[in-house]
C-alpha cells in the first residue's frame, strides 16, 4: 500500500516538473532561478516525501520527456545537475552528521557535479560556461589595467593572481549558495508538507533556532583536519607554482581550498566564540571580540586565519569543545 502510494506521489510530481519545466524553459520565464534553484528544490522533496527509488525513476522518466518534447539538450545537462544537487541535498539532511558538515560535503561534492556538468556541456552543445567565465574575468583585468592608472603601479603578477582569485571565489559561490539556500529552504518546506522525519527533522529544529544553535554547531573534528591538512598543502603547492595545468582540476583543487578556508574559519570563530560564553563572558565581550577579530582578518587575512585555527584546534582539543556543544545541543532539543 506505502509502495503504491510513494508511486502515485512521485508520478503526480514528475508530472507537474515536466509541464512547469516545459513552461518555464519554453517561455524563457525564470529560466535561470528556475532550473539553478526550483528544480534542486523540487527534488529534494521529492526524496524526501518517496524515497531514493522512486526519486531515481521520476528524474530518469522527467528529463526524458523534457528532453523529447524541448530538443535542447543544454536545458536537459542543467536540469539534471539541479536534479543531482536537490536528491543529494536530501541524502545529507537525513544523514546523522552535523549541518556543517551537510553544507560542506554538498558544497564540495556540487563543485565537481558543476564542474563534471560543464565539461560534458561544452561537448555537446560547444558552450563552456567556466571557460566563458575566466575569459571574461582575463578581459576585465586586461581593461581595468589598461583604463585605471592606479593599477599601473602594481606588477602585472600581483594583477592577473587578484582577478584569478576572484574568477576561483566566483565558481565556489555558486555551489556553495545553491546548496545552502535549497537545504535550508528545504527543510522549512519539507517541514511545512509534513515530511521531515529523524535526522531532518532535528535539522530543521536547529536552524529554525540558528541563533541559539550557531555557536554550538561545527564540522566534524576529523573533517575539520582534512580541510586544514588540505588548505596548508595547497597552499605549498602554490607558493611553488605546482599545478596540473588542467583547466578543470586546477578549478575544482582552488574551489576546495576556497571552501575549506571559509568553513575553517566560520569553525573556528564560532568555537572561540562559544568558549567564552561557557567561560562565563559577557555577549558585550563576545561582540567586541568578533569586531576586533573580523578587522584584523581583513587587514591581515592570512596571519589572523592561522591563528584562529590553531587556537580553536587547542581548545577543541584540550577541553573537548565538540562533545561539550553536542551535549549541550541535545539537552536544548529536548526541552
Amino acid at each position: 500500500m506505502n509502495k503504491t502510494k510513494e508511486l502515485t506521489q512521485a508520478s503526480l510530481l514528475t508530472a507537474i516538473f515536466i509541464v512547469v519545466t516545459i513552461i518555464s524553459v519554453g517561455s524563457g520565464i525564470g529560466y535561470g532561478v528556475y532550473l539553478d534553484y526550483i528544480v534542486p528544490l523540487f527534488y529534494f522533496i521529492i526524496y524526501l516525501k518517496c524515497g531514493s527509488k522512486y526519486t531515481l525513476l521520476s528524474a530518469i522518466s522527467g528529463l526524458t520527456i523534457v528532453f523529447a518534447i524541448l530538443g535542447n539538450p543544454g536545458t536537459a545537462i542543467w536540469a539534471s545537475q539541479g536534479i543531482i544537487l536537490g536528491i543529494m541535498c536530501g541524502i545529507l539532511s537525513e544523514k546523522k552528521t552535523t549541518i556543517i558538515d551537510d553544507l560542506l560535503l554538498g558544497t564540495v561534492i556540487g563543485t565537481i557535479i558543476i564542474i563534471f556538468v560543464d565539461i560534458y556541456a561544452s561537448k555537446l552543445i560547444g558552450y563552456s560556461f567556466i571557460t566563458d567565465f575566466k575569459e571574461t574575468t582575463s578581459y576585465m583585468a586586461k581593461m581595468i589595467m589598461k583604463n585605471v592608472p592606479e593599477f599601473n603601479k602594481y606588477p602585472a603578477e600581483f594583477i592577473k593572481s587578484y582577478f584569478e582569485t576572484v574568477f576561483y571565489l566566483s565558481i565556489t559561490l555558486i555551489p556553495l549558495g545553491t546548496v545552502v539556500g535549497v537545504y535550508i529552504v528545504g527543510l522549512f518546506v519539507g517541514n511545512r508538507i509534513n515530511v521531515l522525519k529523524g535526522e531532518s527533522k532535528k535539522k530543521y529544529d536547529m536552524i529554525r533556532h540558528f541563533r541559539t544553535y550557531s555557536r554550538l554547531v561545527y564540522c566534524s573534528r576529523n573533517l575539520f583536519y582534512i580541510m586544514t591538512i588540505y588548505a596548508m598543502t595547497f597552499m605549498l603547492l602554490n607558493k611553488y607554482k605546482i599545478s596540473t595545468n588542467i583547466a578543470y582540476i586546477d578549478t575544482i583543487m582552488h574551489c576546495f581550498f576556497y571552501t575549506s578556508m571559509y568553513f575553517l574559519i566560520r569553525d573556528s570563530i564560532a568555537g572561540i566564540q562559544g568558549y567564552m560564553l561557557m567561560r562565563g563572558k559577557s555577549m558585550s565581550n563576545v561582540r567586541l571580540f568578533t569586531i576586533v577579530y573580523l578587522f584584523i582578518l581583513l587587514s591581515y587575512f592570512w596571519i589572523a586565519s592561522a591563528i584562529s585555527i590553531l587556537f580553536f584546534m587547542t581548545l577543541d582539543s584540550k577541553y573537548g569543545l565538540r562533545e561539550e556543544y553536542i551535549k549541550k545541543i541535545d539537552m536544548l532539543l529536548t526541552k
